[in-house]
């Protein structure tokens, strides 16, 4: 039979927050667990009305709620579509699922155990995946823009060259008009490779990171007359070939971001390696903006950010991003050597 040492080792080794809320609403007992994660030590808890742990906009209404259930409680479990907030000592706000299980503890009046559950990171990688698919539609989008845009109508530009060539009776006109399409024809041939390096770079798999990023750098150079300062040597061949695709498109986009969005010419990249990981740095000194949430992360309308931050956390890795508006932009994108989908093979 369990004693009283073994269900308070039980308590205090739930990965949950657990309170003990008796039916005045007073915090009677609290794990370790509370403690790490509102901040408060034991003896400011302990005795003291849970609606501290309530943001100020909701006590009043949260009292309301709690002496309802007073009057007839019955166990509640977690994930029952309930967007709650728990407030820190530090004044910050965490997104929580919370579970209540009314219990007779001992003669006396009826307690109320409540187990807390940060979902902080689970809310996060949701938002983070709708941004994903968002990102990918865009993707799409994009694709198909550049397709319409630029290659048909520079396919129907050559139907219509090529149907004047052949009516074309000065030796010299046609000539003329047959270098004319035969420069076009190069130009759009240029357009397709480049086209096909942005969806799968070829240099990648023949060649490795290194040279894929070279490739990409002289095009956006060759292009937009971007200019972008990286050393590419740092790299070598470390990285598997997950991790190396995921690092390659996170510098991609932060760079393209540069392109579209600094206002300035040129950005650096550089690469460091330590602790089992590439650490890739893309700083420009544009424009910069502002980040709508207070841990770095992309709104809603920032969906080539959101897609660097999930192909990180795909791979295990992270990206952080700093900014303001007219102090520039940088973006650290760190990698695992060994991405985190290929461990153990």
């Amino acid at each position: 039979m369990l004693k009283q040492r073994d269900y308070t080792a039980v308590f205090d080794a739930s990965p949950d927050a657990m309170l003990v809320v008796d039916a005045d609403g007073v915090i009677r007992d609290l794990n370790r667990q509370a403690v790490a994660m509102f901040g408060w030590s034991r003896e400011e808890l302990e005795g003291s009305e849970v609606e501290r742990l309530i943001p100020d906009a909701s006590r009043s209404r949260h009292r309301g709620h709690r002496l309802r259930y007073g009057e007839s409680p019955k166990p509640r479990p977690m994930g029952e579509g309930l967007e709650l907030e728990a407030l820190r000592k530090d004044g910050t706000t965490i997104p929580v699922e919370i579970s209540l299980s009314p219990s007779q503890l001992g003669p006396g009046r009826e307690h109320v155990i409540c187990a807390v559950r940060d979902v902080s990171a689970w809310k996060r990688m949701r938002r983070l995946s709708g941004m994903m698919i968002a990102a990918a539609e865009e993707e799409r989008k994009h694709l198909s823009r550049e397709l319409h845009d630029e290659f048909l109508q520079n396919l129907v530009a050559l139907k219509i060259r090529v149907k004047l060539l052949a009516d074309e009776k000065d030796e010299g006109e046609r000539d003329r008009a047959r270098a004319r399409v035969a420069e076009d024809i190069g130009s759009t041939i240029l357009g397709v490779k480049r086209m096909i390096r942005g969806l799968l770079p070829p240099e990648l798999d023949r060649q490795g990171l290194s040279s894929a990023l070279g490739s990409a750098f002289r095009d956006i150079e060759n292009v937009y007359g971007f200019t972008v300062h990286a050393e590419l040597e740092r790299l070598g061949s470390r990285l598997d070939t997950v991790a190396a695709l995921a690092l390659y498109r996170i510098v991609q986009e932060a760079v393209g971001n540069a392109v579209r969005h600094a206002g300035v010419n040129e950005a650096s990249v550089t690469f460091e390696t330590a602790n089992g990981a590439i650490t890739a740095t893309i700083r420009d000194e544009g424009c910069g903006f502002e980040l709508p949430d207070a841990e770095g992360l992309p709104g809603e309308g920032c969906v080539g950010l959101a897609g660097m931050f999930e192909r990180a956390a795909l791979v295990g890795g992270s990206v952080v991003v700093q900014t303001s508006p007219g102090g520039g932009t940088t973006v650290r994108a760190s990698i695992p050597v060994q991405s985190a989908g290929v461990q153990g093979r």
